[in-house]
């Protein structure tokens, strides 16, 4: 049975207390303590296999707190999502332009016709999947998040609060195609991290796409997928601090490109083709100044709201913290190279802690056919 955040946290916090009062000492010496044991779980987490918090909560509680702290109706017109826009070289291309030609170049890959059947897994706020529901195309949506769902019902819009990563027998031959945009950095734990980390994330995406292909009507059903991996690069002390506070604001664990290739072959896909967009989405929260990569949090718009939000992940979330050092740290924009005004060179991109990859995956039981 997976753990409880909340409940593991006010544990924690109520044995602090109670030590604290019991020896008559102060707020701080209750500051000191709560971080010295919080430290220790961690460690167990990390270096013992110990898996103290739940993952799927730990990503529920990240997007709840985005959508608290971003612009309104920041997908409004499609002007951009979670994830990135698609510039092809032109980067003084709008945004709102930009993203439309990412959905139109995964709808081609797709080969989407009306009428058929497509399953998003994790669908953000449904700015993917109201482009295709308006294209002819049938749509479901799964989310972790209650408040995302809340969101995309209200666009009309069919949406399942579910992790993906478990099977569900009412969708077994249902799509003729799946994406998995910009989500599967969340799929791996990083209990292990020193130790097997690398190996149970390579078997957690195998297991994934063994279970996607089910769903997938034979013989053509096609996965596309846009993945963060991790680059296998020396790291500074500095690299790990933001390696880890982005792993705990988000919930996830980066794959290697390698193990990703290894793992969809291994649930037998074909790699149709594989493509590099690191520039593109650095590019993205260039551009766009309220896209979720490097935003300044518009206090004066329902500052009711924040203030209400923030009190609440005082008493529920043990990664509020994190989720604070992530905005002010600029961690996201660290892991495509750093912020500057002007796109990612080629080197830039190839010492970037992570890289973002486009596969397009088609069912067959033949060697791997990669087109670079």
């Amino acid at each position: 049975m997976s753990p409880n955040n909340t409940l593991q946290y006010l544990n924690l916090v109520l044995l602090c207390v109670c030590i604290v009062l019991y020896f008559k000492r102060s707020f701080i010496v209750f500051l000191c303590l709560y971080f010295i044991l919080f430290f220790i779980l961690e460690y167990l987490e990390f270096c013992q296999n110990i898996q103290i918090w739940n993952q799927k909560e730990r990503t529920e509680n990240c997007y709840n707190w985005f959508e608290h702290y971003f612009v309104k109706n920041y997908d409004q017109n499609h002007r951009f999502d979670y994830s990135e826009s698609l510039f092809f070289g032109n980067y003084n291309l709008p945004i709102e332009k930009a993203t439309l030609q990412k959905y139109e170049y995964i709808f081609h890959q797709l080969e989407l016709q009306p009428g058929q059947k497509l399953l998003d897994c994790g669908c953000g706020i449904g700015t993917w999947i109201e482009y295709c529901s308006k294209r002819g195309i049938s749509v479901v949506g799964l989310t972790l998040s209650e408040e995302q769902a809340l969101i995309i019902q209200k666009k009309g819009l069919t949406v399942y609060v579910r992790d993906y990563r478990i099977l569900y027998p009412e969708f077994l031959k249902e799509f003729d195609a799946i994406t998995v945009l910009g989500s599967s950095e969340h799929v791996c734990l990083s209990k292990g991290l020193l130790t097997h980390a690398k190996k149970l994330c390579k078997n957690t995406h195998t297991q994934l796409y063994i279970l996607l292909q089910k769903y997938l009507k034979p013989p053509h059903g096609k996965i596309f997928v846009t993945a963060l991996v991790m680059n296998e690069i020396p790291y500074s002390n500095m690299d790990y601090l933001q390696g880890y506070i982005i792993e705990r604001h988000y919930g996830g664990y980066y794959i290697t490109e390698k193990n990703l290739l290894s793992a969809v072959t291994n649930a037998q896909f074909i790699v149709v083709s594989k493509q590099d967009f690191t520039r593109d989405y650095h590019w993205t929260s260039v551009a766009a100044p309220d896209h979720f990569g490097h935003w300044n949090i518009r206090w004066n718009e329902d500052p009711f709201d924040k203030i209400v939000y923030f009190c609440k992940g005082l008493v529920i979330d043990p990664f509020l913290f994190h989720h604070w050092l992530y905005y002010f740290m600029d961690t996201w924009m660290w892991q495509l190279g750093g912020y500057q005004k002007v796109p990612l060179t080629d080197e830039q991109i190839a010492r970037a802690p992570a890289q973002l990859k486009y596969l397009l995956l088609a069912m067959d039981h033949h060697p791997t056919d990669l087109k670079k």
